[in-house]
């Protein structure tokens, strides 16, 4: 069978779709099943944690089912990810509360206003940044902050890994750019594609993302556009 010459975008993005959806089913019925295992209880140590690894790849197999989700719909035309406006301190402070692939500092300034559209979409992208962070700091904590700038909100992940190289920024969120990125230690190559997956997602609530910072200071920075706080009905 011949290469086509270009691939049909919307064609793609229903075959990743099928591929998500076909893989999800044995990713789940593993995940099941370790559980079960987990629970009925297993005296041999080794037995123990070769489940627990087992548990912790699935994990991994499904977020990243979920990232080829969200390139599926965009290449489609559809929303990646449906997200609420919203204050987005209040959604990254639940990160607070959860647990995170690295410890987080939150940091988030008070006096900016910090309504954004598709607000809820932010803590999302900063999971997958935290990943990031995990697989390439060597001291993998972060620290997140929240701001106002220029009538955009934001949202500011650091930490002590390499920056990405200047050169490499501008293609670092796009499809094509990953394979630059890939084995490179100042490329920061997320897995599952996930630094294009991330541009993605934020391109489906009109904000985007870029990278920045030095040695031992990588950055990266998502921009969401300010919104209006909706108020209640009045009675």
């Amino acid at each position: 069978m011949a290469k086509p010459d270009v691939i049909d975008p919307d064609e793609m993005g229903h075959a990743l779709g099928l591929l998500v959806h076909d893989f999800r089913n044995p990713a789940a019925s593993i995940s099941a099943n370790v559980d079960f295992l987990q629970e009925v209880g297993l005296s041999d140590t080794d037995s123990v944690e070769a489940l627990q690894d087992v548990k912790l790849a699935v994990g991994e197999l499904r977020r990243g089912l979920d990232l080829l989700a969200w390139i599926s719909r965009w290449l489609t035309g559809h929303i990646p990810l449906e997200a609420a406006n919203g204050d987005a301190g209040v959604f990254i402070r639940r990160l607070e509360r959860e647990e995170t692939p690295v410890p987080v500092t939150i940091e988030i300034d008070q006096t900016g206003q910090l309504y954004a559209q598709g607000a809820q979409v932010a803590v999302e992208v900063v999971d997958l940044l935290l990943h990031n962070t995990r697989a390439n700091a060597p001291e993998p904590t972060a620290t997140v902050r929240v701001y106002q700038e220029n009538k955009r909100v934001v949202i500011e992940v650091q930490d002590s890994g390499e920056a990405i190289a200047p050169e490499l920024r501008a293609a670092a969120f796009t499809l094509e750019g990953q394979k630059d990125l890939k084995g490179r230690l100042d490329g920061r190559y997320s897995r599952f594609v996930g630094l294009f997956a991330a541009a993605v997602v934020l391109d489906g609530v009109g904000g985007s993302i870029e990278a920045d910072g030095q040695k031992g200071a990588s950055v990266f920075r998502i921009r969401l556009r300010q919104a209006r706080p909706t108020r209640p009905p009045s009675t």
